[in-house]
């Protein structure tokens, strides 16, 4: 580890600031079973934005201490390995995506295979509670390593470890066909992605957006109709699923309206804590109202694949890592079509 400095330039969450800082950090040092990355791209999330405004807070994510480096969505190549890690296995040479979650690999949920719900009370999440991608190196445990296919950039196999895994983890759960009518609520860096992923598994796919940009972007990735309005008077009671990638009281009540009697509710959008709806009309209909979280270390396989094979093509936005708080700025402010990432270089 000779050529690789013992402090690094890492950005620091404070409470009650809506700004992260740029400080001078030590580099992790390494436990058995983990690899040091180079951080060469990290995505930035609503989610963040959450955390940074208060709305959503690292102790409800963690019964841990939690470290004020955010930054969930991690790619980065190998400088060092710790004890217990074969070399010839994980080469320097390769770029690695971050599988998120951070799981166990050992309590039930992770042996049933839904390791994106592990059980374990020492889990913390990269980048929520971990220390995350907005640093320059990062510890990683090797079970979370995903290989990044030749030919994808560090820019898209950041976004692909959140903004396409996370609506692939939904659609699935719904078993689109051929026959399905889906509705997606908001088109921002996760809500495009799904449009294309419901097109990918053959559905017939409405995109909503207030946003022109964003509704562009649906027609470009061929969505079967795009809507510049939809209000609650104006349900067609239509839909298979309806996709809530906002996430906010008006965006479900749309999604309550819309979706048909016997039909799911996929709600990915974190836009308000709390929602309400009255329970006699959802249970008429038996609505299926879904959580969705992230999705699993396979699944994150399997959205590489489809991105290697030109199915879904993540929108990215790209930036300094020195800039990073102006562009939290913009996000907040709607200025972001699509998912922008921070690049590091040497």
């Amino acid at each position: 580890m000779s050529s690789i400095p013992k402090t690094q330039k890492a950005y620091i969450l404070t409470q009650g600031v809506e700004k992260l800082s740029l400080e001078d950090r030590p580099v992790p040092e390494l436990k058995p079973g983990e690899v040091l990355l180079r951080v060469r791209a990290s995505g930035l999330c609503h989610s963040d934005l959450h955390i940074l405004d208060g709305s959503i807070s690292l102790s409800s994510l963690c019964s841990l201490p939690a470290s004020p480096i955010l930054g969930h969505e991690i790619a980065g190549e190998i400088v060092a390995h710790g004890p217990n890690v074969d070399p010839d296995l994980f080469p320097t040479n390769q770029l690695y995506s971050v599988f998120g979650p951070n799981p166990c690999g050992l309590c039930s949920e992770c042996r049933y295979g839904r390791d994106n719900l592990c059980l374990s009370p020492t889990r913390l999440i990269h980048g929520l509670g971990h220390p995350g991608g907005f640093e320059q190196y990062t510890a990683v445990n090797i079970r979370n390593l995903v290989k990044v296919p030749e030919g994808i950039s560090p820019e898209v196999a950041a976004v692909t470890s959140d903004a396409v895994l996370t609506p692939y983890h939904a659609l699935k759960k719904v078993y689109l066909t051929g026959l399905s009518r889906v509705l997606i609520i908001g088109l921002g860096g996760i809500g495009i992605n799904a449009v294309q992923i419901a097109k990918a598994f053959g559905a017939h796919v409405t995109a909503f957006d207030l946003k022109e940009s964003s509704r562009e972007l649906a027609r470009k990735f061929s969505a079967d109709v795009v809507l510049d309005s939809l209000t609650v008077k104006e349900a067609s009671h239509d839909y298979d699923v309806v996709v809530d990638v906002v996430g906010i009281q008006s965006s479900f009540e749309i999604a309550l309206k819309q979706v048909k009697t016997y039909g799911s509710i996929v709600l990915i959008g974190l836009g308000s804590p709390v929602l309400n709806f009255f329970t006699t009309p959802l249970c008429l209909k038996e609505t299926h109202i879904l959580g969705t979280f992230w999705g699993t270390s396979q699944e994150q396989i399997e959205v590489f694949d489809l991105v290697k094979k030109g199915k879904i093509k993540p929108q990215v936005e790209v930036g300094k890592f020195e800039d990073l708080n102006e562009f939290f700025q913009k996000l907040k402010h709607g200025q972001i079509k699509s998912r922008v990432v921070i690049t590091q270089t040497d």
